[in-house]
């Protein structure tokens, strides 16, 4: 009997870590992508449901696959197309996962190309960029459509249009953190020293559609 309540007891000791350590979690789901944090959805020989994927380094993140075996750095990204496989050997990265049969993505009522960016990666389906604008600097209007943000520098942001020093506690780019945004055109400046740093992956839509 003391041999199974130790057994029980080690058991239990052990989930209790394994939970406390788990770090796979859906960090952003809708009905476009599914983003992971420090994990992925996995693969499966039938899947319906996924499509492109694309990772984004915050660590050192070593990727290993057939066609590349790579070290991201933070703010680096690999792009998968359907069905290749890989494995995430370490680091601290976000998976995301375009979903098959999305609707038809939304872009603004008028499009002017933001500037002092640099894109990395581009196809039929989306874009990625490097947002970047130095401490003080300011982005004139331009326009962006639905897209997913990884944030990477903790920076103030404010549309000087409207609020030239911005509002307390408004705009603050969380580092390590991702979001969904909607179309907008808008006026950015940065009213931090630091440069903003953050991996926009932008979906391409039929502007004939909204323009």
């Amino acid at each position: 009997m003391k041999k199974i309540f130790t057994f029980f007891v080690f058991t239990f000791f052990i989930a209790a870590i394994f939970a406390a350590t788990k770090v796979d979690s859906v960090a952003l789901e809708n009905e476009f992508v599914k983003v992971m944090r420090k994990s992925t959805v996995g693969f499966s020989a039938n899947d319906t449901l996924f499509g492109t994927r694309v990772i984004v380094a915050l660590t050192d993140t070593k990727i290993k696959s057939k066609k590349t075996n790579k070290t991201l750095k933070r703010g680096e990204v690999a792009v998968f197309q359907r069905n290749e496989k890989y494995r995430i050997e370490t680091g601290d990265f976000f998976e995301v996962v375009f979903k098959l049969n999305h609707p038809a993505p939304k872009g603004p009522t008028e499009w002017l190309e933001p500037q002092k960016n640099t894109i990395v990666y581009e196809d039929t389906e989306f874009r990625i960029f490097e947002e970047r604008l130095e401490g003080g600097d300011t982005r004139e209007l331009h326009s962006h459509a639905q897209r997913v943000v990884v944030r990477l520098n903790e920076v103030q942001l404010t549309d000087p249009r409207y609020k030239p020093n911005g509002s307390p506690g408004g705009g603050i780019q969380v580092p390590n953190t991702v979001r969904f945004a909607e179309p907008m055109v808008h006026v950015v400046k940065n009213l931090s020293k630091i440069p903003l740093f953050n991996i926009i992956i932008e979906l391409k839509y039929k502007k004939n559609e909204t323009n």
